[in-house]
């Protein structure tokens, strides 16, 4: 066993091994600076919307609304083909409280809460405010069951559910995000709070 490892230590230490990594370390070290740096040092694409600037990021966009740095997934130029009724785009442009909820027996169950979770986030940043709540509660009690039986004028209630066709609907102040595929949860996401934010009119 002595003899074997020593035969492999030797074969490391030769010219040919040591150049190959040293090249593979040169290699790793380069993709995770450039990984790193990626932000840091500006490496971003700059795209203005309605007097917006967005910022390309590694996961994301960034841009600043109301003094605030608001993150987020999508252009507005990528989600703002997806189809919005007018009722609906007037009640998110006057909306100052408003209920969040979703389906709990979804496939996208998972996706609609971090939906829920980031849109309540961003909301707050431009003074704005979300009421957050489930379908159906059971097992989580300190979480309010919000349908759309809820919705008042005051307080629209929005509702993500999955559906075979991706849109935002409203009725009887229920803002009914359908959702069509899992990918469109997070485009659906980011247009509710452009609209919202009044980025996109």
């Amino acid at each position: 066993m002595g003899r074997l490892i020593k035969q492999i230590l030797h074969k490391i230490k030769e010219p040919k091994v040591l150049v190959s990594l040293f090249l593979a370390s040169i290699m790793i070290f380069s993709v995770l600076g450039f990984m790193m740096s990626y932000q840091m040092e500006g490496n971003t694409t700059e795209i203005e919307y309605n007097g917006y600037v967005f910022e390309q990021l590694y996961d994301g966009v960034r841009t600043r609304i109301h003094g605030e740095s608001i993150t987020l997934t999508y252009f507005p130029e990528q989600v703002d083909q997806i189809n919005i009724s007018k009722a609906a785009k007037i009640a998110l442009e006057n909306l100052p409280v408003f209920s969040i909820t979703y389906e709990t027996d979804s496939t996208y169950t998972e996706y609609f809460a971090g939906q829920q979770f980031e849109l309540s986030e961003n909301m707050e940043k431009i003074e704005k405010y979300a009421i957050p709540g489930m379908m159906n509660n059971t097992g989580y009690k300190s979480i309010p069951k919000i349908t759309c039986n809820n919705a008042t004028a005051s307080v629209p209630v929005i509702l993500f559910q999955e559906s075979n066709t991706t849109g935002i609907k409203f009725n009887n102040n229920c803002i009914i995000a359908n959702i069509g595929n899992m990918n469109d949860v997070y485009r659906v996401g980011d247009l509710l709070f452009y609209t919202m934010a009044g980025v996109i009119e």
